[in-house]
């Protein structure tokens, strides 16, 4: 069998570019998976160099260079980039295809999740952020990830797609495999579960159509008035699926591990609960200090990049988190700034292929951090925090954070 997006042998990297770095492994004794990130800029790693593991692949670790990844899809292209690599991998619709064939499904979606639209999710939002809450409020303790972080975003996308919530351990539970193993079988497997519940969930809305999200897709037309290819619904509800769910749950971790630390953050964001938008200009920084996404891309030819040699089908890492604290770009960047102004963040990509479901995962953020301060507002770690509950890979984060008040 002929595997067409394998990577080369690295035969064209020079030895002053290789480093023995794997992105999913993390020093035991680690509290925060980002460190294995900045300790390669502390240790004065090449701004771009390459790793053996995982498959072999570069790591861009300059600003400019990871925009560079994000905006140039003629050479870094988002078609077939999984790391370690999966022959064949599922064609994520649109962030998985270029500029202009992912055009049609971008242009589908974008106007259920403008600011707009989100806004008018809010109700919804506050209801479900509040329930939870409540469902623990007065216990003085919780996991905040199995209570709460891995909830909220997980049941938001049942509803906006259409399913009950009946069937929230089963979609954990695909999340859980898709973003954790790196086991080749296991994850075979997995994307054949995600794509059978996806075929089922199609299948039903095509035959009996809601106000969701699924169904909008299902139904929509081509410009000759007939139905989208099968295979890119699918691939268009696979991307909604991965891409809203574990990357909300890791950010919102990060974000209450720092408030529960920081008291004078906690009084800050209480003290803008009627301000909007100094609420969620100051999110702006939390996203920036705390992006857990390393985003992949694939070199499309053999080309010469500032004086390295890439070849096609090399696969490349662009870790947000460094990007986010260069000097270069970001005063203070290793400082939290509430009232930060100017805040030029990739957390959410940059280009073409920027994250459609931004909007809806800040608005997820700031509601449920509002309702949590209105029921909740001072709280800490506990003591009894799990030793080995960080993880790397492409979103970082943590598998437990116990909270108590």
């Amino acid at each position: 069998m002929t595997l067409h997006w394998q990577p080369s042998a690295p035969e064209h990297v020079p030895p002053e570019l290789m480093v023995d770095f794997d992105f999913f492994k993390i020093p035991e004794g680690l509290k925060d998976p980002a460190q294995i990130w900045h300790g390669l800029v502390r240790d004065g790693a090449p701004p771009i160099f390459y790793t053996p593991h995982n498959g072999g692949h570069w790591v861009f670790l300059k600003y400019d260079d990871i925009v560079e990844g994000y905006r140039d899809f003629e050479k870094f292209s988002t078609y077939q980039t999984p790391i370690p690599p999966i022959e064949p991998f599922p064609v994520v619709m649109p962030q998985g295809v270029d500029p202009p064939e992912h055009t049609v499904f971008r242009m589908l979606l974008a106007p259920m999740f403008t600011p707009l639209a989100v806004r008018r999710m809010t109700e919804h939002l506050q209801q479900r952020a509040e329930k939870l809450i409540a469902g623990f409020a007065d216990k003085g303790e919780c996991d905040f990830i199995a209570d709460y972080a891995s909830i909220f975003p997980t049941s938001t996308f049942l509803e906006l797609f259409g399913l009950p919530q009946e069937r929230l351990p089963e979609f954990l539970a695909l999340s859980e495999v898709f973003f954790r193993s790196t086991d080749p079988d296991a994850r075979a497997q997995n994307l054949n579960d995600i794509y059978a519940v996806l075929e089922d969930l199609f299948r039903e809305k095509e035959r009996n159509p809601g106000n969701d999200i699924a169904s909008t897709i299902v139904t929509a037309r081509d410009a000759d008035g007939n139905q989208h290819k099968w295979i890119d619904i699918l691939n268009c509800g696979f991307l909604l699926f991965v891409a809203g769910l574990d990357t909300v749950t890791n950010t919102m971790t990060y974000v209450w591990r720092y408030l529960a630390t920081t008291p004078e953050a906690r009084a800050y964001f209480r003290s803008k609960l009627d301000d909007p938008q100094a609420f969620l200009m100051a999110i702006e920084e939390l996203m920036r200090i705390n992006a857990v996404s390393n985003i992949y891309r694939r070199v499309t030819h053999d080309f010469e990049y500032k004086g390295i040699r890439f070849k096609r089908n090399d696969r490349i890492i662009l870790p947000n988190t460094v990007a986010n604290r260069d000097p270069s770009i970001f005063s203070n960047p290793q400082s939290i700034d509430l009232d930060r102004k100017v805040n030029n963040h990739v957390t959410f990509g940059v280009g073409p292929h920027r994250c459609i479901g931004s909007h809806l995962a800040k608005r997820e953020i700031m509601i449920s951090m509002q309702e949590w301060l209105k029921h909740i507002p001072d709280f800490e770690l506990a003591p009894d925090q799990a030793e080995a509950s960080v993880f790397g890979g492409s979103v970082m984060g943590f598998t437990s954070l116990k909270l108590r008040w």
